[in-house]
């Protein structure tokens, strides 16, 4: 079976036009299901990160359209309501007669897209805070020229905001897609990827073909997607050897060895990522039995930042072994604490794995805003997405995604019972 080889740009590839009230949908081919026509008002349409949002929170914002007689357009909406990020980007805070003194601006890379919010009431970030998108900016206010409650909104491309783009005409174009460029705090960023790879101990069956058959197939998928890093599930030692033999040199892996360890581990394409360190952490697998789990140092060669990667494979109840609860429970616990640690090096921490929970994984590691979900906005209180599942990829620190997609591809294939969870990651630094 052959995958189609999609574009560097992830979002790009993967990601195309979501229909009015719905998330984004994939079929099981992988493509991206679309509405020809949108009923919803793009004020009120639905959006989950990483992609674009309308900056108002309010079933009564209305957008003016007013570009031309300014740079930007005032969204008139109560004073009080919740500013968003339209996109990912870092902030800087600033002040202008016409803005007021809470002009905030979020920057995704120097020289590229700019959004712009004025007449706020309060900011609720800081200079040089890295921010989501859908993550709260500030307060909707009438400070500045503002004539009522309102919130100004301006988006410019290019360094000194030279071009200036109708703010009302690129919310319609993106709300509820990928923000529509590659780069991010000033790199092109790099593919992250979460997949079980069924182990061949469960295989064949009645389903599945047998690991000889999966493998060199996971092995061209992950090529077609340019996936640059991979947590590996249920990667078992024979899989392991096929999987090698059949990529022929693009990637590298930890574990180096290979035990009943290396079933969970980490491979990086060598063309962009550098190997810095490693090691393991001790996690409860079934019955409480501990399994040790990767943990590696990697340089993103394109932009010289590096940030650690863990994967882990935490026990599901099956008939076989009861109720595992407690012990991923433990696990999570295990986890958080190794990203804590990590995190106090000021470097990113990306997590990857098969955690078999959905929000009982997802409250624990996220509470704080200790980290993100690829498709969540950072909360001090346990705010998952919409869209759950039980494997995941998060990032705690200075590191923000712009495309997550849980494609069905190689479930429908039969080349595993799981999906494949995609990312575009970056680092801020």
């Amino acid at each position: 079976m052959s995958f189609p080889r999609p574009s560097r740009t992830l979002s790009a590839a993967l990601v195309g036009v979501v229909a009015a009230t719905a998330l984004v949908a994939i079929n099981p081919g992988g493509v991206v299901l679309s509405s020809a026509k949108r009923t919803v008002p793009v004020e009120q349409r639905a959006s989950e990160a990483p992609n674009v949002f309308f900056p108002v929170v309010s079933k009564y914002a209305r957008d003016r359209k007013t570009f031309g007689k300014r740079p930007g357009t005032e969204i008139q909406a109560p004073c009080g309501a919740a500013v968003r990020a339209a996109t990912a980007g870092t902030v800087l805070l600033s002040s202008s007669p016409t803005s007021g003194p809470n002009l905030v601006r979020v920057v995704t890379s120097r020289g590229k897209l700019t959004t712009y919010y004025g007449y706020m009431r309060r900011a609720r970030v800081t200079n040089g805070q890295i921010v989501a998108a859908g993550q709260q900016l500030g307060n909707v206010g009438d400070l500045g020229i503002a004539k009522k409650c309102s919130l100004y909104f301006a988006i410019t491309n290019g360094f000194s905001g030279v071009i200036k783009i109708d703010p009302s005409r690129w919310l319609n174009n993106y709300v509820g897609k990928p923000v529509p460029q590659t780069s991010l705090f000033d790199n092109n960023g790099f593919v992250l990827a979460s997949f079980n790879a069924l182990g061949a101990s469960h295989t064949p069956s009645a389903r599945y073909a047998g690991y000889a058959s999966r493998t060199p197939k996971q092995v061209a998928m992950l090529a077609g997607y340019n996936v640059d890093v991979v947590g590996l599930q249920e990667f078992e030692r024979v899989q392991r050897t096929s999987f090698l033999a059949a990529a022929k040199g693009t990637y590298d892996i930890y574990p180096a060895v290979t035990d009943k360890n290396s079933a969970n581990s980490i491979i990086w394409r060598k063309s962009t990522m550098e190997f810095v360190s490693a090691e393991t952490i001790g996690v409860p697998y079934f019955q409480g039995r501990i399994w040790q789990m990767p943990v590696v140092l990697l340089k993103h060669k394109a932009s010289g930042r590096m940030a650690y990667f863990i994967n882990v494979h935490n026990p599901a109840s099956i008939r076989k072994y009861g109720d595992q609860s407690k012990w991923r429970a433990k696990a999570i616990a295990i986890e958080k604490a190794k990203v804590v640690e990590l995190r106090k090096t000021g470097r990113a921490v990306f997590l990857t794995g098969d955690l078999n929970d959905r929000t009982k994984a997802f409250c624990p590691l996220t509470e704080g805003k200790l980290m993100i979900s690829a498709n969540s906005v950072p909360s001090m209180a346990c705010a998952p997405p919409k869209t759950l599942w039980i494997d995941w990829v998060f990032a705690a620190g200075p590191a923000r995604f712009t495309s997550y997609v849980k494609d069905m591809k190689p479930k429908n294939a039969r080349i595993s019972d799981h999906p494949i969870i995609l990312t575009k990651a970056y680092l801020a630094e």
